[in-house]
Formats: C-alpha cells, structure tokens, sequence
C-alpha cells in the first residue's frame, strides 16, 4: 500500500461516532489528504481533470406539487419541496448582483389556478424566475428542454420517470410532515451509488454478492466511478459553495453531505478516492457499513435527502426527514 493509501485509509478509520456503526469523514480532512498528494499524481490530476465545469447560472425545476399542497382555499400549504427551495433562495440573496446564482422554475400541474399558484409564490416570499404550465400544446418535456434543469422534482412518479429517461436528473417527493427547518444553512444529503455515482457497483452487488462487490470494489479503488443521475446538481451546487470559500466554515451558507451504506475498507476508499479526483469536496461524509440511514439523517435534519433505494428513502421519511427517491439504475429494475 502506497503512503498515500495509509493516509486515506487513516483518514477513513478516524472520528468513529460513538453508538453509530459508521465513519464520519470531515471536509477539512478531505482537503488536507488532497493537500498531501504527490507531485506526480497532481499532474496526471490536472491532466485526467482537464475539463472544468463552467456555467452561468443553473437552473432547478420544482413541480407546484411538490412545492405546494394545495388543501382549501386560495393560498396553497408549503409542500416538500419548500424548505429546500425557501433556502436556495437564502443562498442566492448572499450572492452579489453580477454572480452566477441558482435559477428556481415552477412547473405548475394539473391544470393549476395560475392566480393562485402566483398568489402563494408572493405570499411566502419566493423568489422564482420563472413560472409555466403544462398543457396539451406544451408537455413537461418540451419545458424541460426549454430551461434544461439540472435537478427536476415532482411528487408525480410518471413525471419523474420521463424526466431521467430524457436524461434529467430528477427525483420524486413525498407529502408527509417534516421537522421545521432553519433557512440560514441549505443542507443537502446525497446517497452515492445510483445517485451521486453510477450503478454498476451495485449490479456487481447484485450478480456476486458482498464478497464479489468487496473484491470488485478493492480492485477498482484506483479507478474513479463513472457520475451518477444527481453528479450534474451536485457539481452545481458545489460550484455555488466555492463562491463562499474565504468565509469561515460557520457562516457559509451551504452543507454538503454523502451518506452511503458502503464500509470503511476498499469501498469507502473508492468513493472519497472518486471525489477527490473529481474535485468534488463535500462537508461530511458518512460510511454507514450497511446500517440503517434514518437515524444520521435525523441528526443531520437536511432540506433533502436524495437516495435510488426505496427502504432508505422510507426510513428517512419515518424519521421526519426530506427524502426524495431517484429511480434509477439496477435496484429499480
């Protein structure tokens, strides 16, 4: 093993968190592992990541299902997707007028009271760029083609299965009551395989088992695994965390965090080893060995939580926390 590995596999196997059966990995010691590499392994970086991901601004799509639940009355109730739109503009208002921000469009459904629906946005203080309808003429997908998001959201399943197949990263939401959420810090989760990265650590899993996908998985450790439907938002919205860099970690206005069922060995390895030479930091990272989410996620209270596996998008729901399923890839099929 390379002194580079002894490092990352140190890394890995530091902060265990007590009467937790995972590993908690901090961004600050990302950054230090990255700090620490070769000279020579940062030129085959710079050569491997020669393509940098540009933008102006991006755009996220949220259905006025998934934004609102519409009971009685004129005015609509917040929705799932609310807390984490309420706190997308919260970062956009911290940026100056000439940044590259994050641009929120509404997708009304089910032939919405247009007032209405604009009479809620203004009530609670959205600040949306734009808002269309679907109609006969004017289809979801032809919108999506229009604003080419990079995260669609939609409590309709049949919605959301034409968004991925046209190849959007989208993900379905869930109506239930959540734990308040504080607006001053927008916290995402993302699950790794099948969201953040590709699924084919998982069809190994399912062909060869544990021992296949360990073996798979050590002898891969080295090879970084190919992006998942979310890698586009993620990327994004690592690109809008960097523009609050030179603030202290506290005041940042952002909180990344991968939750993951894979262990501390060989697999854990891979996934940090495919961020970093991705260049892809994130706060907090949580190797959770096959244990149940619910209860790092409660800790975690994200605005969203986005997972490919129905049991751990239900446990989070279970615990009160935003989950959104993103069915993609072989546990789907």
């Amino acid at each position: 093993m390379s002194s580079d590995d002894e490092m990352m596999t140190d890394l890995l196997c530091r902060s265990v968190l007590v009467a937790l059966p995972c590993v908690l990995v901090h961004r600050r010691d990302l950054g230090e592992q990255r700090k620490r590499q070769s000279s020579t392994e940062t030129r085959k970086q710079e050569i491997t990541t020669n393509v940098e991901f540009t933008m102006t601004s991006f755009t996220i799509a949220v259905s006025s299902c998934a934004l609102f639940r519409h009971e009685t009355g004129d005015i609509y109730f917040k929705g799932a997707a609310f807390p984490f739109v309420k706190a997308l503009t919260m970062v956009n208002q911290r940026l100056t007028a000439t940044e590259e921000r994050c641009v929120i469009v509404v997708i009304a459904t089910d032939s919405q009271d247009m007032d209405h629906l604009n009479k809620s946005i203004k009530k609670y203080n959205l600040k949306i760029g734009r808002v269309c309808e679907i109609t006969g003429e004017k289809p979801l997908l032809v919108h999506l083609k229009e604003i080419n998001p990079v995260l669609y959201l939609s409590t309709k399943p049949q919605d959301v299965k034409k968004a991925m197949t046209a190849g959007y990263g989208a993900a379905t939401m869930f109506q239930r009551d959540y734990h308040e959420h504080s607006d001053e810090v927008l916290r995402v989760v993302f699950d790794g395989d099948g969201v953040l990265f590709s699924d084919v650590s998982e069809k190994v899993f399912k062909e060869k088992g544990i021992k296949g996908f360990l073996d798979h998985e050590c002898e891969n450790e080295d090879n970084p695994m190919e992006p998942g439907p979310l890698s586009e938002f993620f990327q994004a919205l690592v690109h809008l965390q960097q523009k609050f860099a030179k603030l202290p970690p506290k005041n940042r206005p952002i909180r990344t965090y991968l939750v993951t069922s894979r262990g501390t060995t060989g697999d854990g390895l891979r996934a940090l080893k495919t961020l970093r030479e991705r260049e892809l930091e994130i706060d907090e990272a949580y190797f959770l060995c096959g244990a149940p989410k619910g209860s790092v996620l409660k800790a975690i209270n994200p605005h969203i939580f986005f997972d490919d596996q129905t049991p751990h998008v239900e446990g989070a729901l279970q615990n009160g926390v935003i989950g959104a399923y993103v069915p993609y890839g072989v546990c789907n099929k």
